[in-house]
């Protein structure tokens, strides 16, 4: 009987007429779903979240110690936050030994590293104390005190203290919320120009800090809101010894990065542009592209415009000379 029925079911729905009629409704309320759907995503924030990782490692982001890390991977799981720069990320963590986490924030990619890879150390960034310590509470949580390090420091090109600019940040503590993530030291940014409030933090220069704690650096992560150009000019020794790959955000500004895309060039670095359609190497940094805003630096670059395989940059790195 029930196949009987599935059958003339099957039959209506090829029907020309009552196929018009289904899509007639179905188009519409499939528009509504989506939106509904997108809205709910938009508006639901998870506080606390545990996902399930490829090799089995629980990743865990603990309560009120990442609100938007959360909430991203309740949704859309490993790939919710910057799904291209965390592919490429997660390639590289596979192959290095040692990690350097500029900018840390909660610590979205210095846990995904130690789990991801059970050998890789990392070194972990953040000035922000009340952000530093939901990166040490995110780290605890995950019992991985033993192998990253976090430091309640900003890197620049310089030692000592800095003002660093965090917009909303009163409202947002008011409110119970996460602290902006947009703060920075760049002292004539738009934070500045809004008269944001703002903290005295301290500074130092990685290749001052490296001295003091030596270590062979395989990946550098930088996400500091314009000030990478300081960044990269502080850890210019380090760079020069190890050559490291380099992911790093750089935003459309003004200036149009100029200062950033002359410390690459004189560490003898190829910019290559994170994209869904691979890595494409570019030469500047002042183009148009408000959606992809991630950088692979490389110590090495081949004649192709576009690289698809990671791998293709990797070997090429780490090629064995000829006997």
């Amino acid at each position: 009987m029930n196949s009987r029925v599935t059958a003339f079911l099957k039959r209506c729905r090829d029907n020309h007429y009552v196929s018009l009629f289904l899509a007639s409704i179905a188009r519409p309320l499939r528009s509504v779903c989506l939106r509904l759907a997108a809205q709910i995503q938009r508006k639901v924030h998870k506080d606390s979240a545990a996902i399930r990782l490829p090799n089995g490692k629980i990743m865990r982001i603990a309560r009120d110690c990442g609100v938007w890390i959360a909430t991203a991977l309740f949704w859309h799981g490993l790939d919710g936050h910057e799904p291209e720069t965390s592919s490429t990320l997660r390639f590289l963590f596979e192959r290095s030994a040692t990690f350097i986490d500029v900018g840390a924030n909660y610590g979205f990619y210095s846990i995904l590293g130690a789990l991801w890879n059970p050998n890789l150390r990392v070194v972990a960034f953040e000035p922000v104390p009340q952000i530093h310590e939901g990166l040490r509470q995110n780290v605890a949580l995950n019992r991985l005190e033993d192998r990253v390090v976090c430091e309640n420091l900003a890197l620049a090109d310089r030692c000592g203290k800095a003002t660093f600019f965090l917009p909303g940040w009163e409202e947002k503590r008011a409110e119970g919320k996460d602290l902006d993530s947009s703060g920075t030291l760049v002292a004539d940014g738009w934070q500045a120009r809004k008269n944001s409030p703002r903290i005295q933090v301290e500074t130092t220069r990685f290749d001052d800090y490296e001295k003091r704690r030596p270590m062979q650096v395989d990946l550098v992560k930088i996400d500091v809101e314009d000030f990478e150009a300081d960044v990269l000019a502080g850890m210019r020794e380090v760079i020069k010894r190890d050559r490291p790959f380099i992911v790093c955000e750089v935003l459309p500004r003004a200036h149009r990065n100029e200062r950033t895309r002359d410390i690459v060039a004189s560490l003898e670095y190829q910019p290559y542009w994170i994209t869904p359609s691979g890595y494409i190497r570019v030469s500047r940094f002042d183009f148009d592209r408000s959606d992809f805003q991630n950088f692979l630096l490389s110590p090495v670059s081949t004649p192709e415009i576009v690289v698809q395989n990671l791998a293709v940059l990797w070997d090429l790195r780490y090629a064995r000379p000829a006997a």
